[in-house]
């Protein structure tokens, strides 16, 4: 299973358009829909979550109404076979992921997250996948979390396997690269206040030349070549995740996504197996997603404004 990019519009045509779908009005009636659902399923709801789930943290989404590809419709993420096969790839990625590392690493949960982990731990939660690797679902105390596209706090070898934690690589290339630490010790102070990505980088200016970075190679096999160990477009998701999530979905009861445009297949083809086995799907995303015409709820409100008034409800019955 490969990461892909669409370019298609979710709609194409009226034909298309789900005309039983349940979109609510008000986020009163959203919190009552969802609260049934979540009563409804005896503990057999499936949660799959997004970047969208993220933004209340900091964390921009692709596609929301302030998503990377919305303000910079030029912007493409980085291809597998691009950063697995030219050195100065390799060197963009790094420098932009050494320059957000601390971003990333100081942003913390939110209180959609903590919702949810209180959701899971009163038995109202199957188990949560998430495309996100932040890690924000275990920093708030969700349990058995399964990372569909990896997380950013490991790196590894793509030679050896050899697995480094991503905060003792980046002390190793500050020691490498002391210009590139003296521009990030003008972020930390607030003197510049880059954009990061989604996925831990951040936006730096057209032109920007990265032939000074430097980056070590696997200390384990002397060549191998450090990744980040989240899942690039275009590469393949491991088979073990890939059934892992058929598993979840063939003893689910409902599937609840949260945060996400369901763009990339690799989170799409959960739902669409879900919709295929006749489970019920309901949505929260602000904007249309490729799961629309299969699901039968929708509702389009923040889920910062749902999700902790649906804990808050539940667990005091």
């Amino acid at each position: 299973m490969k990461i892909i990019v669409p370019i298609k519009t979710y709609l194409t045509n009226t034909q298309n358009v789900n005309q039983k779908l349940i979109k609510p009005k008000s986020i009163i009636d959203s919190i009552q829909k969802l609260i049934e659902l979540f009563k409804s399923n005896n503990g057999k709801v499936l949660v799959l979550t997004g970047a969208g789930i993220s933004t209340d943290s900091g964390i921009p989404d692709y596609r929301g109404p302030k998503g990377t590809y919305i303000i910079n419709e030029n912007y493409r993420p980085i291809f597998y076979h691009e950063f697995a096969s030219l050195h100065q790839f390799r060197q963009r990625y790094w420098a932009r992921s050494y320059l957000g590392w601390p971003l990333m690493k100081k942003a913390k949960p939110n209180i959609s997250h903590y919702a949810l982990s209180n959701l899971q731990s009163n038995n109202y939660i199957q188990k949560i996948i998430t495309q996100n690797v932040d890690e924000f679902h275990q920093k708030s105390g969700s349990k058995s979390i399964l990372e569909l596209h990896g997380s950013l706090s490991q790196i590894h070898c793509l030679n050896c396997g050899h697995i480094k934690q991503r905060s003792d690589y980046q002390s190793i290339l500050s020691d490498l690269n002391p210009k590139w630490n003296d521009f990030l010790k003008n972020i930390e102070l607030g003197k510049i206040n880059p954009i990061v990505r989604p996925d831990g980088d951040i936006d730096l200016p057209h032109g920007t030349s990265y032939d000074s970075f430097n980056y070590l190679s696997c200390i384990q096999c002397s060549n191998g070549i450090y990744k980040p160990s989240v899942i690039f477009f275009g590469e393949n998701i491991k088979n073990s995740i890939k059934n892992e999530t058929i598993d979840l979905v063939q003893n689910c009861k409902s599937i609840l996504v949260i945060g996400s445009s369901l763009a990339t297949y690799s989170a799409f083809r959960i739902v669409k197996l879900a919709s295929d086995l006749g489970k019920d799907i309901a949505i929260i995303n602000l904007g249309e997603t490729r799961g629309d015409n299969l699901s039968f709820l929708k509702i389009d409100f923040p889920c910062g404004d749902l999700l902790p008034a649906i804990a808050d409800q539940l667990t005091k019955l």
